[in-house]
């Protein structure tokens, strides 16, 4: 089969939602289907077109400013690729995984011509007011929130069926629809080849410079308020009490970054914390393989949890907040 994989957030940057379309993708791809990926240019570095893993990558070069902007210029660049690329290529699937991008390809009369399924990560208009942490039931945020949930809603309607990857996601997904019997769950996996346990963890701490006599703990959560990466550092003072060696790894990043290594000096814990910044594929693996514990601090709608089975997968022990799919 042809398949078009519709997102816009996609390689190079790998987060959670990100990291199941390119296996999923990759995967097929191996077992002879010709994938495509519809997606957007995050950088202007990203060529608009590259083949990985079989993967062919199409990206759409978008605007960013204003929401009004960014939301118009990812709706009609997807539009527009999609055009172009149903022209070139008889797809046999649609498969919609992030709205933003789904949006401007079915506004395009072309798409209806071709079976569509989608992917559910989460509730978009939920996680837009506890990522902003609104509270005041008239901010602006509740009227953008509206649009996204009529908006996701719009594109689960417009799929023959909707992929979820737990039971939780099942319960929010009802929360959209009426019925779910368009639901298939179809949990997240790893890549076993990739994610294992190391023959020696002090030599893949000394290869990414991390103490050998410290015990590690890691977090990979987008610095978001939703992803609780803020409490895990507050708690820090008081495991530093009981383990004055202890050293956290903050593997991602995000809008609070700043804020939350301002927080860091505050409390006068620098030397105990380590920002990388956003994990690279190739090395995502070496810091499970060298934490001793990963730690899941997710506030709210924790869909699935993709880092929890990759940190099992290479042997490190998890530790997650009662929320969500981490029940």
């Amino acid at each position: 089969m042809r398949i078009l994989m519709i997102t816009n957030l996609f390689y190079p940057r790998l987060g959670g939602s990100e990291q199941v379309v390119f296996e999923s993708s990759r995967r097929l791809a191996l077992r002879g289907h010709e994938v495509h990926v519809l997606t957007e240019r995050m950088q202007p570095e990203w060529p608009l077109y590259e083949q990985v893993e079989s993967i062919h990558i199409h990206r759409c070069p978008v605007r960013f400013g204003n929401p009004v902007v960014r939301f118009g210029s990812g709706v009609l660049q997807a539009a527009r690729l999609f055009k172009h690329l149903i022209a070139e290529y008889d797809f046999d699937v649609l498969h919609f995984h992030l709205t933003l991008t789904a949006i401007g390809v079915l506004l395009c009369r072309e798409s209806k011509r071709v079976d569509r399924i989608a992917s559910f990560y989460g509730p978009w208009d939920e996680e837009e007011l506890v990522e902003k942490e609104v509270t005041d039931t008239w901010q602006p945020h509740h009227i953008k929130a509206a649009i996204f949930r009529f908006l996701q809603r719009y594109v689960l309607q417009h799929s023959a069926r909707t992929i979820i990857l737990s039971d939780y996601s099942l319960t929010q997904v009802h929360h959209l629809m009426e019925t779910t019997e368009s639901c298939v769950k179809i949990p997240g996996g790893v890549d076993l080849n990739r994610f294992h346990p190391a023959p020696d963890r002090n030599e893949v701490k000394k290869r990414l410079d991390l103490p050998c006599n410290q015990p590690v703990l890691l977090t990979l959560r987008r610095l978001v308020p939703r992803m609780g990466v803020d409490t895990l550092i507050e708690a820090m003072p008081h495991l530093l009490d009981r383990k004055p060696d202890l050293i956290l790894v903050v593997g991602s990043d995000g809008p609070l970054r700043l804020t939350l290594e301002s927080r860091v000096e505050t409390l006068g814990i620098r030397d105990h914390i380590r920002f990388t910044g956003f994990i690279s594929y190739e090395d995502l693996p070496l810091y499970y393989q060298a934490a001793d514990l990963f730690v899941m601090p997710t506030k709210a709608l924790e869909g699935f949890g993709l880092p929890t089975i990759e940190s099992m997968a290479c042997g490190t022990p998890t530790l997650g907040t009662d929320i969500g799919s981490n029940t």
